[in-house]
């Protein structure tokens, strides 16, 4: 399940996702709010993972973002940051970077306390 998150700053987007990044959280929410920001200049986009977060399924999701036709995300002018707050093991963090293969954008893993300082990140 995805929700945006209302109080971002000026020129970001943000979600709470709990468990697993769906198609439909994806076609219904996702992809419709990247549009919007990439529309309005470059993408700037907080995740904040909630109870069972999959941060896995995240690359297939933006993978799919950077191939949408419809969205024409693929360019590295159309995004700026991605921040993600979330729980990971060690062997996430060591594998988070590459992420970067996907996505042609700045991004930060971030712990959970730390929402407060992904949202400045993502924001600057």
């Amino acid at each position: 399940m995805i929700e945006p998150i209302s109080d971002m700053p000026a020129g970001t987007v943000g979600f709470r996702v709990t468990g697993e990044l769906t198609d439909a959280d994806y076609g219904d929410v996702l992809a419709p709010a990247l549009k919007a920001a990439a529309s309005n200049g470059e993408v700037r986009l907080l995740l904040v993972g909630a109870e069972g977060f999959d941060l896995g399924s995240l690359k297939a999701r933006f993978e799919a973002a950077r191939k949408d036709p419809e969205l024409d995300l693929g360019h590295s002018k159309d995004w700026r940051r991605v921040g993600v707050v979330a729980e990971a093991n060690f062997f996430v963090r060591r594998l988070f970077p590459s992420l970067t293969t996907v996505l042609p954008v700045e991004l930060k893993l971030f712990d959970p306390g730390d929402e407060g300082e992904a949202r400045s990140w993502v924001a600057a």
